[in-house]
């Protein structure tokens, strides 16, 4: 099952229309790999921060707060300013984690690029930014570290990169973020947790409750059904209907559990399979229906909750 691309958004530190940082940012997203989606988000027009707006937030810090949270994964390209981040990146930080209690940077992926026409690379400032980071809990990439010094040097005027070498570290670098954006989403419910809720959730969609099921399922696409009639379902809209119209078939009383044969986590993903036992009231009738699935479905992290991709479940015995 192939995954969407995952939404990047990308923050440069330097207003400038024409600036290095914005080429350098432009180039880097040339070279991301197909399962990026990188988009510039602009900071330019946020005002300062203050905490006396927080009740009555201006549009800007709205429209900025909206497009972070729709982000799967940050990357941040800075100049230096007297050594460290500029102000108009930190103000964006200021403003994307309050107030107090709801940042939208909490456990996000993130990378560090620093700019300079020295020698140094922007040395401080990317420092200085990931100081920063580890109180906004952001999962900042370590390795590879990337500044790039006398920028002039290894780009024309129009971003264009002149030099294999920057060209290929580069690449590296886009390559090293997609892989740390897969493996470091992290979900607030660790899977065990989450798979025992995920049978009670079970439970309740065989007594007529759709709601739960439809909660912990994606929105998005890919999604993907594969019910026992041999039908298939493709599509998170198309899933979502056919879930909540089939759990109408069922009535109080219904009684379910997992016997789990194996289940895991990595990378974002999750799943577990083995037979899904069901004890049914089917509703509008007095007869008790059993019957056993053999079940295997698939979850992905989305903005650090499990979501339902796909399921796949045969018919077993029916009593």
């Amino acid at each position: 099952m192939l995954l969407k691309p995952r939404h990047v958004g990308v923050l440069i530190g330097s207003l400038r229309h024409g600036s290095l940082s914005r080429k350098l940012a432009k180039a880097l997203i040339a070279r991301a790999p197909a399962t990026l989606d990188c988009h510039i988000i602009e900071i330019g027009d946020l005002p300062l921060y203050n905490q006396d707006l927080d009740s009555s937030p201006p549009p800007a810090w709205v429209s900025f707060r909206t497009e972070l949270e729709a982000c799967d994964a940050l990357l941040f390209v800075t100049p230096e300013y007297n050594r460290p981040m500029p102000g108009c990146l930190k103000n964006a930080t200021d403003v994307g984690s309050r107030p107090e209690g709801t940042s939208l940077f909490d456990g996000l992926p993130a990378a560090v690029v620093s700019v300079s026409p020295y020698s140094l690379g922007g040395f401080g400032a990317n420092h200085a930014l990931r100081q920063s980071f580890v109180y906004l809990n952001l999962a900042v990439m370590q390795q590879p570290e990337a500044y790039i010094g006398n920028v002039s040097d290894v780009m024309n005027a129009h971003g264009a990169i002149t030099k294999k070498e920057t060209d290929d570290f580069l690449k590296t670098f886009m390559q090293a973020f997609e892989r740390w954006t897969s493996t470091a989403q992290t979900a607030a419910e660790d899977f065990d947790t989450f798979l025992a809720r995920r049978e009670q959730i079970s439970s309740e969609y065989i007594q007529g409750k759709a709601a739960p099921l439809i909660a912990i399922s994606t929105a998005s696409d890919p999604a993907t059904f594969f019910p026992p009639n041999g039908n298939p379902v493709v599509g998170a809209e198309k899933v979502n209907a056919a879930n909540t119209m089939s759990a109408k078939i069922f009535g109080k009383g219904s009684v379910g559990r997992f016997e789990v044969f194996q289940s895991g986590s990595s990378g974002g993903l999750g799943f577990w399979t083995g037979i899904q036992h069901a004890d049914m009231v089917m509703e509008g009738k007095e007869e008790r229906l059993t019957m056993q699935l053999r079940t295997t479905e698939v979850f992905r992290i989305e903005q650090g909750e499990w979501k339902l991709v796909h399921r796949h479940a045969d018919m077993g015995n029916v009593k």
